[in-house]
C-alpha cells in the first residue's frame, strides 16, 4: 500500500499534464455526448443479453491488450537511454530466434526481466534527482511506478475511453436485464467479490440451470470438476467451457481480494495442505525452506481456490433452483456426501431478500 502511494506521488512529478484525471473526465464527457447520449434503446431479450455479455468478454480482452501495450511503450521509453539497453535488445533478438528449447528461452526471459527492472530503477531515479525529488525507486516498487505512468497514458487515450464507456453502457443494460429476468441475481448481489460484470458472465455462461441435474455436472461444465478431464489434450475436444473457466479464474481472485464469505473455504483448505501436502508450499510446516523435487508454490493456492469455487457453484446451483420455486434435484454441498454431516449454505438463499418491506408507524 505504501509503495502504491509513493508511486502516485512520484509519477505526479513526471506527468506532462498535472491534471490527468480532469483530462480523462473531459474526454469521456465529450465522447458520451457524441456516441451514447442520443442512442435509442429497447429492453434486452435473452439473445441480446447473451450477446452483450459476449461483448463484455471482448472488451475485457481488448482493454488488457491496450494496457499491456501502453505499459511496454512506457517501459521502453524510460530505458532506451540506459547503458544496458543495447544488451536488452540483443537478448530480445536471441529470444525470438530460439526455437524448441523451452528452458533456454525461459532463462533468457528471466535475464531480460532483471535487466529491464534494473534499467527502470536507474533511469527513474535519475529523473527524480534532476528534479530535486528525494523519492527513490527500487526493484520492489518499480513496477508500481511504471504501472502508474502507463495508466495515465491509457486514461488520456481516446480509443481506450471509448471502450470503457461502451463497457459501462453495456453493463448497465445487462444489469437491468438480470434484475428483471433472473430471480437468482439478488442472491448473487449478497456475495462479496461477485460484481455485476462477473455475475453477468457467470449466469449467461450457465444459461438455464435446469439443464444441470446436480452440482457435479455444473462443475464439469465450468472446468473445475475432474482436473484431468479439464486439461487440454492434443486432438481432443474440451469437455468444459473455456470462457466459464476464465470467468471462474477471475472470480477466484476477486473472492480472495474482497474477503468473500467463501474465503473461509480457501483458508481452511490451504491450511490443511500445509500438513497433507507440504511440497505444495514454499515453506515446510516448521518454517524451513521446501527442497522437495515436486515443489510447486502455486499448487496450494490453485487447489484451495478450486475447492472454494466448487463450494460457491454448489450453493449457486441450490439458490438458482430455489429462486425459480423448484426444489433442487440434488442436496446442497456437504449433505450426505461421503458421510459428511449437513453443512448449511455459507450464503443462504432468502426468497424475499430483494423485496422492499415498508413498515408503517402504529
Amino acid at each position: 500500500m505504501k509503495s502504491k502511494k509513493k508511486a502516485e506521488k512520484a509519477t505526479s512529478t513526471l506527468r506532462k499534464e498535472p491534471k490527468a484525471k480532469t483530462e480523462k473526465s473531459l474526454i469521456r464527457s465529450e465522447l458520451k455526448k457524441q456516441i451514447f447520449d442520443n442512442a435509442s434503446k429497447t429492453k434486452l431479450n435473452e439473445d441480446d443479453f447473451k450477446m452483450y455479455v459476449s461483448q463484455l468478454f471482448y472488451i475485457d480482452d481488448t482493454q488488457t491488450t491496450f494496457r499491456n501495450q501502453r505499459r511496454s511503450k512506457v517501459s521502453n521509453d524510460i530505458i532506451k537511454h540506459d547503458e544496458q539497453y543495447p544488451e536488452i535488445c540483443r537478448l530480445r533478438r536471441i529470444e525470438n530466434d530460439v526455437e524448441g528449447n523451452k528452458d533456454a528461452k525461459d532463462s533468457i526471459k528471466t535475464k531480460i526481466a532483471i535487466l529491464v527492472k534494473e534499467a527502470l530503477v536507474r533511469q527513474l531515479n535519475k529523473k527524480f534527482e534532476k528534479r530535486g525529488d528525494d523519492i527513490r525507486v527500487d526493484i520492489k516498487n518499480v513496477e508500481d511506478y511504471v504501472s502508474s505512468l502507463a495508466s495515465d497514458e491509457y486514461d488520456r487515450d481516446v480509443c481506450s475511453q471509448i471502450f470503457e464507456l461502451f463497457e459501462k453502457d453495456r453493463l448497465k443494460d445487462v444489469k437491468e436485464y438480470m434484475v428483471e429476468n433472473l430471480p437468482v441475481y439478488p442472491w448473487c448481489e449478497e456475495v462479496r467479490g461477485l460484481g455485476s460484470k462477473l455475475t453477468a458472465k457467470l449466469l449467461a455462461g450457465i444459461g438455464d440451470i435446469r439443464r444441470f441435474p446436480n452440482p457435479a455436472s455444473l462443475w464439469s461444465y465450468c472446468g473445475v470438476g475432474d482436473a484431468e478431464k479439464s486439461k487440454r489434450k492434443k486432438g481432443q475436444q474440451l469437455t468444459h467451457s473455456p470462457k466459464m473457466r476464465s470467468t471462474l479464474y477471475n472470480l477466484e481472485e476477486s473472492f480472495i481480494k474482497a474477503n468473500s464469505q467463501y474465503r473461509v473455504i480457501y483458508d481452511k483448505r490451504k491450511e490443511r495442505t500445509l500438513t497433507t501436502h507440504p511440497e505444495w508450499h514454499n515453506l515446510m510446516p516448521d518454517g524451513s525452506p521446501n527442497t522437495g523435487k515436486n515443489m510447486h508454490p502455486k499448487h496450494a493456492h490453485n487447489d484451495a481456490a478450486r475447492v472454494m469455487i466448487k463450494r460457491f457453484l454448489a450453493e449457486l446451483f441450490v439458490a438458482w433452483y430455489m429462486s425459480l420455486g423448484i426444489e433442487p434435484p440434488a442436496k446442497p454441498y456437504g449433505v450426505e456426501i461421503k458421510g459428511h454431516h449437513e453443512d448449511p449454505m455459507i450464503v443462504p438463499y432468502v426468497g424475499n431478500r430483494h423485496i422492499a418491506i415498508i413498515r408503517t408507524k402504529e
